[in-house]
């Protein structure tokens, strides 16, 4: 019986199983020998091969990943960027337009007013609220009532030393209403030092001043010794009245 030729083959086939090598089998007569040799580097080699491709693709991918984050974070930058810009141009925009509006309703407020004035002349109006109310008058605005109508608003020191605000239409002419004001005793006891003897009356101040517009108010100040401010419309020019010969000067500091 031969049976070291069988057990030779079947011991090649357990190393090739359990090494996954290369065998080789020599099988000789009845004094024949047997070898096996087997390696496992060939399957090694490649699986260290595969692990190394694999963490080389890991690698690449991670860093496209980085890269897509940057260009993202970038990208969001810039967005952000472009929408604090239009933000604030938008912003520039509005306080733009709310100029534009705040203007056109001033300007058409002093048109207005002016044509309110031109209907009864400043100077016309003092002598109505003072037919009513005698004593001297202070001052005398075109502005609106509280029903929302332009009106003269003449205020009247009172023979009595009292402070009277006086309403008088620029339509008709006529008082619309009078009532007494609290007003600050300093005021009064200026106003009174003020406009004695032959000083200049807020009627000759303001007739002096119609020969530069039209006159939409008139206020007696009390520095530099006293002047009348008179403002004319619609262009709101301002100017002084000396309270001393009437002399008209322009602006308030003159």
């Amino acid at each position: 019986m031969k049976r070291k030729p069988v057990f030779a083959a079947l011991a090649a086939a357990v190393v090739l199983a359990a090494g996954g090598g290369v065998a080789a089998a020599s099988l000789g007569g009845d004094g024949g020998t047997s070898a096996a040799s087997g390696t496992g580097t060939g399957a090694t080699t490649h699986e260290r091969a595969g692990l190394a491709g694999t963490g080389a693709d890991d690698t690449a991918r991670e860093d496209r990943d980085d890269d897509r984050d940057d260009r993202d974070r970038d990208d969001d930058t810039r967005h952000g960027a472009g929408r604090d810009d239009a933000a604030r141009h938008n912003d520039t925009d509005d306080d733009q337009d709310d100029d534009a509006r705040e203007r056109a309703h001033d300007a058409a407020e002093h048109k207005a007013e002016a044509a309110a004035a031109r209907k009864l002349a400043a100077p016309d109006a003092l002598a109505a609220a003072l037919a009513h109310t005698p004593g001297r008058a202070l001052s005398a605005e075109i502005d609106d009532d509280q029903d929302g109508r332009l009106v003269w608003e003449v205020e009247i020191l009172d023979s009595s030393g009292k402070l009277r605000h006086v309403d008088v239409s620029p339509s008709s002419g006529k008082v619309l209403g009078a009532h007494t004001e609290r007003g600050d005793a300093d005021d009064v006891r200026a106003a009174k030092d003020l406009l004695t003897g032959d000083a200049t009356s807020a009627a000759k101040a303001a007739r002096a001043a119609a020969a530069k517009g039209t006159v939409v108010s008139i206020d007696l100040e009390e520095e530099r010794n006293g002047y009348w401010s008179v403002e004319t419309g619609p262009a709101e020019a301002e100017w002084s009245v000396a309270l001393d010969g009437a002399k008209v000067t322009r602006g308030s500091d003159d």
